[in-house]
């Protein structure tokens, strides 16, 4: 009899909304997976109590215990602010603010690739077939059973990618099925790629540009994962999220970044 899948799920970031998401986390993601396989959860998240973004309008207290609703098998934590040198965050400031929110958003990019990364380095312990990344700040509308049972077929590495919110041609970053090592580290530690990808385009980090960047270097397959989930504010408020999958605007971006990449 052959030994049962081995699936990580790894959750990075910060909790913030998770008591209004975990509902949608325990039956799309962990029953979905538990379905196919042994299960293991992994977190990286930084210690904090409040929460304060100009850009997304959330300001308040967090629930610091927040995190034990996901009931992780293994958890690290980091404190904010410092992690920014070893990112290179006054490198890549140099390139310039693409959000115009005096790097405010760009250190939470970096923030959320350090996370990611350490969360990548805790998923690989259990040598897993497939890692599902998630942020815990997401309302999943579909389960990621299919998706599951596909990167559990591949026979090569694949990284499986929703298709909506694919901003200045890049990739959505939002969450993944990854397949083979390759693909799980070309996903999960994106942080290394994020000076390269400014040096090399010369152009100011973009979360979504930067994940497309790092799959490109990789050469790993990129597949479509048919899952919508919605970011949930510290308040509980639903963002309201553009889920179609093609736009003039999109292939145009898609394009002219290609185009940027091959150059």
């Amino acid at each position: 009899m052959l030994p049962a899948p081995r699936i990580s799920v790894a959750f990075f970031g910060i909790t913030r909304s998770l008591s209004y998401t975990i509902d949608s986390i325990r039956s799309n993601i962990f029953a979905s997976a538990r379905g196919y396989g042994d299960v293991f959860v992994c977190c990286h998240f930084f210690h904090q109590s409040t929460i304060n973004n100009p850009r997304s309008g959330e300001k308040g207290l967090l629930d610091p215990e927040e995190y034990k609703l996901l009931e992780p098998d293994q958890i690290e934590f980091s404190k904010p602010n410092t992690v920014l040198e070893g990112a290179g965050f006054e490198l890549i400031k140099s390139f310039g603010d693409h959000w115009g929110d005096d790097f405010k958003s760009v250190s939470n990019l970096l923030h959320q690739l350090y996370s990611l990364k350490a969360a990548t380095r805790l998923a690989l312990k259990m040598k897993p077939d497939i890692v599902i990344f998630c942020r815990p700040d997401l309302l999943y509308h579909d389960s990621m059973r299919t998706g599951i049972q596909r990167a559990l077929a591949s026979t090569q590495p694949k990284v499986m990618l929703p298709q909506w919110q694919r901003h200045q041609g890049g990739y959505n970053d939002r969450f993944a099925i990854c397949a083979g090592d390759s693909a799980i580290k070309a996903y999960g530690n994106r942080l290394d790629q994020a000076l390269p990808f400014c040096h090399e385009l010369n152009i100011k980090i973009h979360s979504e540009r930067l994940t497309r960047y790092a799959l490109s270097q990789s050469g790993v397959r990129v597949g479509k994962l048919n899952v919508r989930a919605s970011r949930i504010r510290s308040d509980g408020g639903q963002v309201a999220e553009d889920f179609s999958q093609h736009s003039w605007k999109q292939f145009r971006n898609a394009a002219r970044f290609r185009q940027m990449l091959m150059s």
